[in-house]
């Protein structure tokens, strides 16, 4: 559908958990991470879509999946693609990878637009273009 955004992080020593691997959460941090730089890549933040095209974006859906532990210094890649747009939502396909390509942990985030009274708004043709672009 579009080129992949892609950007880099390493494992730090204070997102580590008790058995020293990655904590859980951190994931949902990097996933973040990585759609605000597929954003980025584009021209855009989370503060310029209202500003540009009146609505918010939000996360209605989260899914992960671990695939594989990482552990301190551990480099590893986010990669993000738009997977649907639909008319009120999109949803990022993204992947957590090791240099080699293994996947440590991949899943699906689904956004929906919302004005200001926070109901589903449909996803504005320039937003469209931003997101396919």
């Amino acid at each position: 559908m579009t080129e992949p955004s892609v950007v880099e992080v390493e494992a730090r020593s204070y997102e580590l958990d008790a058995y020293d691997h990655l904590n859980n959460a951190v994931y949902v941090n990097w996933l973040e991470h990585g759609r605000l730089n597929y954003l980025r890549d584009r021209g855009h933040t989370y503060t310029t879509i209202p500003e540009h095209f009146g609505v918010h974006v939000v996360v209605v859906r989260s899914d992960l999946s671990y695939r594989r532990q990482v552990r301190l210094g551990d480099r590893l890649r986010i990669v993000t693609r738009l997977a649907r747009l639909g008319r009120t939502s999109f949803a990022f396909r993204q992947e957590i990878t090791f240099p080699d390509g293994t996947v440590a942990a991949d899943g699906e985030v689904t956004m929906v637009c919302v004005g200001p009274d926070e109901r589903a708004r449909p996803v504005p043709a320039g937003l469209r273009e931003v997101l396919e672009s």
